[in-house]
């Protein structure tokens, strides 16, 4: 894997569209979701899109003109830091204001992890860089099986994708030299568990 493909598959499958990934499959499978008017499921979806992938990029610019960070890689831990916190902002806006929607809790708990995840994130960059776009990928995975498990429907072939995504994303943070393996590793298994606990407690 050449650096050019190692970038195009770390843009298409970046965390902050993991969440928007589920919510697609989620409306495209054949569960009771898939019955919910058009206009509500537009209105879900959009309200997850903008708040958890294009409000967060929009600060990019903004961090890079005030030199806060180099690029959008953020390849330095520390830089990472002042983002990654304002994500996790952003995230639980999301679900409180999905909440007054009465957005369904299997729907919110997607959003919830997202944030639970981050903070978690945040607290381990201070001491040590982990793999954000892993953890993005392995919570999805564990969101597949979650549904799975909760709305009585196969999400397995979708479930056998994300993995070999996993495993493709995470060949590709190595080849950009972002993370060593246990960075890897170690963010997958952090984005499984974070999703799993969510749905268990809440």
């Amino acid at each position: 894997m050449n650096r050019t493909i190692a970038k195009i598959i770390s843009a298409v499958f970046n965390p902050l569209l993991m969440p928007s990934y589920a919510l697609l499959i989620l409306f495209t499978t054949n569960t009771y979701f898939t019955f919910l008017p058009f206009e509500a499921k537009k209105a879900i979806f959009l309200t997850a899109f903008i708040s958890t992938c294009l409000l967060p990029l929009a600060f990019m610019p903004l961090f890079m003109y005030q030199k806060l960070i180099r690029n959008i890689e953020m390849e330095n831990r520390r830089e990472r830091l002042l983002p990654f916190s304002v994500v996790t902002i952003l995230y639980f806006l999301s679900y409180f204001l999905m909440k007054q929607m009465g957005v369904p809790p299997t729907i919110l708990n997607v959003i919830l992890a997202g944030g639970i995840l981050i903070l978690i994130i945040v607290l381990i960059t201070i001491r040590w860089k982990i793999s954000a776009h892993m953890a993005g990928v392995g919570a999805l995975s564990a969101t597949l099986v979650a549904f799975t498990v909760i709305l009585k429907t196969d999400f397995i072939g979708y479930l056998l994708i994300s993995l070999f995504i996993a495993g493709f994303l995470g060949t590709a943070r190595m080849v950009l030299k972002s993370h060593t393996p246990q960075q890897i590793y170690a963010g997958f298994g952090l984005g499984v568990t974070v999703l799993s606990v969510t749905y268990f407690v809440f």
